[in-house]
């Protein structure tokens, strides 16, 4: 199929969903529903996007094993900058949630060094608006989520923190956790490193500051005391990964993202390549402060109306939100303060494509200068 059809297809998709020219909060629940592909059970999370990401253990085991061998040069430029101890990951992390065709090879240096038995995953909730929950923390109540080699147990801490939280805090939705995509994208990397992994699933929907600032340290209260009651270490035995991708950046084929501020040729191109460059080394880069955090966040949304982006980073309230609570929650559990290293970066533009057709796998957009999406590996420890 060739990418002019592709767009064809996905846009008369999107039309057909209500999923274009339409603010968030405009979005019918009806629509959104219609997001689900492959339905849940009473017990296992269904799947939104067989596309993008793969299903099968053979696609996965591909996918892992490619990009072990196109970046082992920079995997062990990062284990040297790294210098994690035996046994001990990463304490934290942002992974991107993009297609695997375009952007695995930047899942690769982030999730290989997740170490931890149990990994709580923060994501955007995309489409929370249009079920009216902002400033609360999204959980679902599935025992398990769907994974290329076997089902992937939801941990019981996830249990342990919810009886910790004010229960004003946060909402039980599965609905909400369906139709969502950030973190379903993380399982088959994370399965792939660790075919035991247990996940702790967390959504952020649209809040200001204060509540990102405030849930994060209701909720580092709460993981950090269920962390000491068990005798754990962050790194080895609890971690935190935040699904996002940077920039959605061009002038058509978009939901509700219009951002081209610098044009959309080869000029514009690399100046949104060093937009973000500066944000990751001025907020993410080295010592990580609720400070810089805030700052970085008063950078991608508008503080008059959060609905608007500033600079369109999709995870402009899961990052701040899961980086802060990671940051607080090792204050907390371990006295100590993290610090970020950039591992990779790239954009839908910038690597050759995995070449996926033979899997099912292929591309959910466009990627072109009037189309494409940013994206980081950024790890801390």
């Amino acid at each position: 199929m060739t990418r002019s059809l592709r767009t064809v297809i996905l846009m008369t998709v999107m039309i057909g969903a209500g999923l274009t020219a339409r603010p968030m909060g405009q979005i019918p629940l009806d629509r959104v529903l219609k997001r689900i592909t492959v339905p849940s059970t009473a017990t296992e999370r269904g799947l939104v996007d067989i596309v993008g990401f793969p299903q099968t253990a053979d696609a996965m085991t591909f996918i892992g094993d490619t990009c072990e061998q196109l970046e082992q040069r920079e995997i062990a430029e990062n284990q040297k900058r790294l210098a994690l101890p035996a046994g001990e990951g990463l304490v934290a992390g942002w992974c991107p949630h993009d297609d695997y065709t375009l952007a695995a090879r930047v899942y690769a240096h982030v999730v290989r060094n997740m170490k931890a038995g149990t990994v709580i995953l923060v994501g955007n909730a995309h489409w929370s608006e249009a079920f009216g929950v902002r400033s609360r923390l999204i959980f679902d109540d599935f025992q398990q989520w769907r994974g290329p080699y076997a089902p992937v147990r939801v941990s019981p801490v996830r249990d342990e923190i919810l009886k910790k939280l004010d229960p004003a805090a946060y909402v039980v939705n599965r609905k909400i956790v369906e139709t969502e995509h950030s973190e379903e994208a993380l399982i088959p990397f994370l399965q792939y490193y660790d075919r035991n992994v247990e996940i702790v699933p967390i959504l952020v929907p649209f809040m200001p500051w204060q509540d990102v600032d405030r849930l994060g340290k209701e909720l580092a209260d709460a993981v950090a005391a269920v962390i000491k009651a068990h005798g754990w270490k962050l790194g080895r035995d609890v971690a935190v990964l935040c699904s996002g991708d940077a920039q959605h950046y061009g002038d058509y084929g978009w939901s509700y993202y219009d951002y081209h501020p610098y044009g959309c040729d080869a000029d514009g191109y690399r100046k949104a390549m060093e937009l973000d460059e500066r944000l990751l080394a001025s907020y993410l880069e080295g010592e990580l402060q609720t400070g810089r955090l805030k700052t970085l966040f008063g950078e991608l949304v508008d503080q008059a109306d959060i609905g608007k982006y500033r600079i369109t980073w999709c995870c402009r309230f899961a990052l701040p939100f899961g980086l802060n609570f990671a940051g607080l929650l090792a204050r907390k559990a371990e006295g100590r303060t993290l610090t970020g290293h950039v591992l990779k970066t790239g954009s839908s533009l910038s690597m050759p494509w995995l070449s996926l057709e033979r899997f099912k796998l292929g591309l959910t957009g466009d990627a072109n200068l009037h189309h494409f999406v940013t994206y980081a590996a950024v790890g801390y420890k």
